[in-house]
C-alpha cells in the first residue's frame, strides 16, 4: 500500500520505506496534481495546458504524454488488475480503487461531528506544513491556501471542543499547533493566555501576552488589540474570567433520559381500580434490616479469608504501562548551530524545526548540533509509583563518499534545567551560553547512553528523570540529545514526533504501580 504525504513536501513511502521520488521535476508536479483531483478524470488537454501554460497545445500535449509514461515507469508496481492511473482518449484520473493512503484525503474527509479522538489525533498529525512545499504553480499556491485555511479551521474547532470539556491540555496543545501554523493573529495568543490561566499557571499566561506583543511590533509594526488587552489586564488583577464550560458525561444525559421516561411512563400510568389489590411494599426497617445482615454476613467472610490467606489485606496493585508518542504529547525541536539566532533555515522555507519530519544529529570531534524533546506526563497519575521509564529514538545513519562508516556513535541523553518552548529555541537561546552550558542548561551527568552500529533504535534508561519531573511537574524541561562519540564527519538523521510513519517517532515507555 501507499502513504503519500503532500502536506510539508512530497513523500511517499511503500511496505519497504521512503520511495525516492520521480525525476524530472514536471512528473511530480502530475502526480501531485492527479492526486489532489483524484475525484474526477480531468480532460487531457485541461491538464496539460495548466502543467505546460507556456508553450503551444500540440507541445504541452506532446510533454503530458512524455510525462505519463515516466511517470508510470517510476512508480511502484500496480496490484494485480488495479493500474495506478487510468486513461482513456480524452481524459486521466488518478485510480480511486488503488491501495492509497493520502493526508489530503484524509482532510478532505475529515467530520468533526463524528470524530473520535484518535481520528482526530490523526488529522491534526497528517498536517507538517504548506501543501506541497517548493513547488509555486499558481494551481499549487491556489490548493495550498484553500487547505491550510481548512486546517486552521479545524485547529479551531479542536480548541473549542476540548475547552467546552474542561480539557485544558489537550487545548494548549491544540491551540500551540494553531499558533505554529497561523502565527500572525492574535486569537491563538489569547486562546494560550485563558487556557494557561484556568491551569492556574498565571506567569505562562502572561508570558503568551508579551511574546503576542513582540510578534506584532516585529512583523506588522502593531499593538495588541483591546481584547488582548482587557485580558491581559485581567489576569494580572487576578479576576476570574469566564467560567470553564464542561461538557455534561454521555452517562449522566443518558441516565437523566431513562429518568425522564421512568417519570412520563409513572404519570401516564392508569390508577388502580377498587376491586384490584394493591400488594404494601415491605417497609424501609425491613429493608435496613436484611441490607445490615448481609453487610455483616460479607464482612465475616472476608475477615475469614484474609485469615486463612487466601485474601491478603493489602493485595500488590497490578503495574500499567504506557507509551507516550507523537505530537499532541511530545515537544520536539533542532538546534541549528549554523543558523544560530533563529528556530528555522530561511535559506529553505519559513517552517520552523519543530514540524521537521526528521534533523540532523552530527559529529566533528565534538557535539555539533542538539535535539530536544519533552513529553507530556500528565497521563501518568502524579501519586504513581514510577517502576520503570525507557525513552526511545529511531537514527538513520547518512552515507556519503567522504565518510562511509559513521559508526559506532555514542547518542547521549542529558536532563535539561532551564524551560523552552520549541517553537521559539535555537542554538543561543534561551540557554545561559551558545549550544548549552553544562550544569547549568542541562545536567552535566548523562542520563544514559547507547551505541549505535548503524541505522537504529536509541534506548535510554530515563527512569529518575521521569520520577523527578512526576514530582516536580515544573521541572520536566525534557531531555537534550547529544552525538558524544564518533568518527569525525559522522551525521545521523533523527526521526521527530512529526515523522508521518507513526511507528517510527520517538516514544517513552513508562511501567508504573497506579
Amino acid at each position: 500500500m501507499l502513504r503519500i504525504h503532500l502536506f510539508g513536501g512530497f513523500q511517499a513511502f511503500d511496505d519497504n520505506g521512503l520511495l525516492p521520488l520521480p525525476t524530472p521535476g514536471r512528473v511530480l508536479a502530475l502526480w501531485a496534481y492527479l492526486l489532489l483531483k483524484r475525484q474526477h478524470p480531468i480532460p487531457r488537454d485541461y491538464l496539460a495546458y495548466t502543467l505546460w501554460p507556456d508553450v503551444t497545445e500540440e507541445e504541452a500535449r506532446a510533454n503530458l504524454r512524455r510525462h505519463l509514461h515516466l511517470l508510470r515507469k517510476q512508480l511502484p508496481a500496480p496490484s494485480a488488475g488495479t493500474p495506478w492511473i487510468l486513461t482513456e482518449h480524452n481524459t486521466v484520473q488518478w485510480n480511486p480503487e488503488a491501495p492509497c493512503w493520502l493526508d489530503v484525503a484524509l482532510l478532505d474527509n475529515f467530520n468533526p461531528a463524528t470524530a473520535s479522538e484518535a481520528q482526530w489525533a490523526e488529522v491534526i498529525d497528517c498536517y507538517r506544513g504548506d501543501l506541497l512545499a517548493g513547488l509555486y504553480d499558481d494551481w499549487v499556491l491556489a490548493e495550498r491556501a484553500h487547505l491550510h485555511q481548512r486546517y486552521i479551521q479545524l485547529l479551531e474547532q479542536r480548541v473549542a471542543q476540548q475547552r467546552s470539556r474542561g480539557e485544558v491540555q489537550g487545548a494548549i496543545a491544540a491551540a500551540r499547533r494553531l499558533l505554529t501554523h497561523d502565527p500572525l493573529r492574535e486569537e491563538p495568543y489569547r486562546y494560550l493566555m485563558e487556557l494557561y490561566y484556568w491551569a492556574g499557571d498565571r506567569a505562562a499566561a502572561l508570558r503568551e501576552f508579551e511574546n503576542c506583543k513582540a510578534m506584532l511590533r516585529t512583523e506588522l509594526g502593531a499593538e495588541p488589540m483591546p481584547e488582548t488587552l482587557a485580558l491581559r489586564d485581567s489576569i494580572l488583577k487576578g479576576e476570574a474570567l469566564p467560567p470553564f464550560p464542561r461538557i455534561v458525561p454521555a452517562q449522566a444525559a443518558q441516565a437523566r433520559l431513562s429518568l425522564q421516561d421512568d417519570l412520563v411512563a409513572t404519570s401516564n400510568a392508569q390508577p388502580p381500580t377498587s376491586a384490584a389489590r394493591i400488594e404494601k411494599p415491605p417497609g424501609p426497617r425491613h429493608l435496613y434490616r436484611w441490607l445490615g445482615a448481609g453487610l455483616l454476613l460479607l464482612l465475616l467472610t472476608l475477615l475469614g479469608l484474609a485469615a486463612s490467606g487466601l485474601l491478603p489485606l493489602n493485595p500488590t496493585r497490578q503495574p500499567v504501562t504506557t507509551s507516550i508518542s507523537g505530537p499532541m504529547a511530545v515537544q520536539d525541536t533542532w538546534l541549528n548551530g549554523q543558523i544560530p539566532d533563529l528556530p528555522y533555515d530561511p535559506n529553505y522555507s519559513k517552517d520552523l524545526y519543530a514540524i521537521y519530519p526528521q534533523v540532523h544529529l552530527s559529529y566533528w570531534n565534538y557535539p555539533y548540533d542538539r535535539v530536544l524533546i519533552r513529553f507530556d506526563l500528565s497521563s501518568i497519575p502524579a501519586d504513581a509509583s514510577i517502576k520503570q521509564a525507557v525513552f526511545h529514538l529511531h537514527l538513520e545513519t547518512f552515507l556519503n563518499e567522504v565518510l562511509t562508516q559513521p559508526f559506532p556513535a555514542t547518542v547521549s541523553a542529558f536532563r535539561l534545567l532551564v524551560p523552552w518552548e520549541q517553537d521559539t529555541a535555537t542554538f543561543n537561546t534561551p540557554w545561559s551560553q551558545p549550544g548549552l552550558a553544562a550544569d547549568t542548561d542541562y545536567q552535566v551527568q548523562a542520563l544514559g547512553s547507547d551505541s549505535l552500529h548503524g541505522s537504529d533504535w536509541l534506548s535510554i534508561d530515563v527512569t529518575e528523570a521521569v520520577r523527578h519531573w512526576l514530582a516536580h511537574p515544573d521541572q520536566n524541561f525534557g531531555l537534550l540529545i547529544m552525538i558524544t562519540s564518533a568518527p569525525r564527519g559522522a551525521h545521523y538523521w533523527v526521526d521527530t514526533s512529526d515523522y508521518p510513519l507513526p511507528d517510527r517517532r520517538p516514544h517513552l515507555d513508562i511501567t508504573y504501580l497506579p
